[in-house]
């Protein structure tokens, strides 16, 4: 009897593993990895992986829109068994967006994924950067960066010279009567407008647009999130030349005080395929391909699909565009973080409160040169990642604090940026900019528009728009050159000089303890006599940052000096009424 039960547990055991493996040869061959690169204006060629061999099936066309049909109309087919797909393409037209389908097939059944690639255009790729507040040239590395620069004069201008069309998305237009009036002459001598705005009340301005019959949709859905894009397309739907196209964005709305007042910059590029790939994300929103807007197909936030290319070759040189909510620029920017950087990050940063982004540069803390620059008016608001990065007392602090300041001049710290290696001859110099704000509603529900560049030269201009927001706040560093930059990390200990100075009443004054100690600062008057004790306690390395408030003092010149063990250290500072 036993024997008999043995025969039949074995039985069962072998049909089990039997029926195991004919599942398994049953099943599909999983796709993985698909992209594209090595762009030229005719070609492309597109990897992806499988998780066993199997044959290479790549189908394509070309969209005129959104909204036409899918009917592929190229393909070719590779029958080697293979688990590394590569699939050059040829004979496609410049500037072009092409929706394309793969395919693997094997014993187990078939595998499809898809996407879209944009061809290399004929323009120029001229990009032209813009800062309306000042610059530091000590880290220039042959060119000079624009700063202190009119961008009501800027915007104005590039209106002037539109031929044929300008789409416009914008969380914020009021207050600046010159755009206004230069978008209604355009449309007087026959540019076509498109405007996509907030959810908002109209201003007067925007009442003014539509009074003279330019179009204008509204964002009116999810209105707890934002139609937050910035970003203007000039002359991209003029067929009759490669050099009139261009892309406008960065962090700046449309406002007096953006404009004039809170710290922004510009990114004008000039290249049709990059104008054409944010046509696309304009026209998904716009309901429409045609002039006037469609609501009943209008798509904003959550509702959109991921319908763009992502890589995109100007002029040679490597662009990376993507779009929220839709193509995950979180993980986007984690992946930068986690991958790209050999020395630096360096960003500066209107809303940051996005913990798998400050996840990512904790990872990477200690091992590379991190620095940022904090918008004061949300560096105190809840979850914002400030207090934790800079060793405050918090749940979650970083412990040694990090080298980020706030910003302390009158407006917003308005930018949303960060560089790669700016401070390094090597490195892979990438700079990102946008709309996107390090927080969830970026993320989760807001229109948002990110572009990375990896060009040594656009990352230089930026690295020197950010050495002069970081010195104004507070930081230092030490500015001889690109091989010799980077954040001050001392071997020893360190007094650095108070920031503002001269100042009134109140001004910071950042330290660094190189190791365990009893560390005090005194403040003295000029006749020695002590003023105000502001540190005396027992510190763990890292740095530091303390304020003294003058307030009660008579103009002057006072002393500072810091104890720690047997280093001592003093400097002046000037108390100004």
């Amino acid at each position: 009897m036993k024997k008999i039960i043995y025969s039949i547990v074995l039985l069962l055991i072998v049909h089990c593993i039997v029926n195991i493996e004919f599942c398994k040869a049953q099943n599909a061959t999983v796709i993985s990895n698909l992209t594209y690169d090595s762009i030229v204006q005719t070609g492309v060629t597109v990897y992806w992986t499988t998780d066993s061999p199997a044959d290479t099936r790549i189908r394509w066309m070309a969209p005129d829109s959104n909204y036409q049909p899918l009917i592929f109309t190229d393909s070719i087919y590779i029958s080697a068994m293979v688990t590394n797909h590569v699939l050059p393409i040829g004979n496609l037209q410049p500037a072009k967006i092409y929706k394309y389908q793969v395919m693997s097939q094997n014993a187990g059944g078939t595998t499809v994924d898809s996407g879209y690639f944009v061809t290399q255009s004929a323009s120029t790729g001229m990009v032209e950067v813009y800062f309306n507040h000042t610059v530091d040239t000590t880290v220039s590395a042959g060119e000079k960066a624009n700063g202190s620069q009119n961008f009501e004069t800027l915007l104005d201008d590039q209106i002037n010279k539109a031929t044929h069309s300008i789409d416009i998305t914008l969380w914020e237009f009021h207050g600046v009567a010159s755009v206004t009036e230069a978008l209604i002459n355009a449309k007087s001598r026959g540019v076509k407008i498109r405007f996509i705005y907030n959810h908002m009340p109209d201003t007067s301005q925007v009442d003014s647009l539509i009074a003279h019959g330019i179009p204008v949709l509204k964002r009116n859905y999810l209105t707890n999130f934002s139609m937050h894009d910035k970003f203007w397309i000039f002359d991209y739907r003029d067929t009759t030349s490669h050099n009139n196209k261009y892309l406008w964005t960065g962090s700046t709305n449309v406002s007096h005080a953006m404009f004039h007042q809170d710290r922004n910059n510009i990114i004008l590029i000039q290249d049709e395929s990059l104008c054409a790939v944010y046509t696309r994300e304009f026209e998904e929103m716009w309901g429409s391909h045609t002039d006037l807007p469609d609501p009943t197909r209008a798509k904003f936030g959550p509702e959109k699909v991921n319908n763009t290319p992502r890589i995109v070759n100007v002029a040679g040189t490597r662009m990376e565009v993507y779009f929220a909510p839709t193509d995950s620029i979180s993980d986007t920017i984690c992946s930068i973080i986690g991958s790209k950087i050999m020395r630096s990050i360096f960003f500066c940063m209107y809303k940051f409160s996005l913990p798998p982004v400050e996840e990512a540069l904790h990872m990477i803390y200690n091992g590379k040169h991190l620095s940022g620059v904090f918008d004061s008016s949300n560096s105190v608001l809840h979850n914002s990642a400030f207090p934790r990065m800079k060793g405050k007392p918090v749940a979650g602090t970083w412990d040694p604090p990090a080298h980020v300041f706030i910003d302390t001049i009158p407006g917003l710290l308005h930018h949303k940026y960060f560089l790669v290696d700016a401070d390094t001859s090597g490195g892979n110099k990438i700079i990102a900019t946008g709309s996107y704000n390090w927080e969830t509603p970026a993320e989760t529900g807001n229109d948002e528009n990110l572009l990375v560049i990896y060009d040594a030269r656009v990352n230089n201009l930026y690295f020197q728009e950010f050495l002069a927001r970081y010195r104004e706040s507070g930081g230092a560093l030490t500015g001889s050159g690109i091989g010799d930059g980077g954040v001050e990390v001392p071997k020893g200990f360190s007094l650095y000089q108070n920031y503002p100075n001269p100042f009134n009443p109140v001004t910071n004054i950042k330290f660094y303890v190189a190791k365990s100690s009893d560390v005090k600062i005194v403040v003295y008057d000029m006749m020695g006599r002590k003023v105000q004790t502001l540190v005396k306690e027992t510190l763990k390395p890292g740095t530091y940052e303390s304020s003294f408030d003058g307030s009660s003092l008579t103009g002057g010149i006072y002393l500072y000096k810091i104890s720690a063990g047997d280093y001592s250290e003093t400097k002046r500072m000037m108390l100004e009424k």
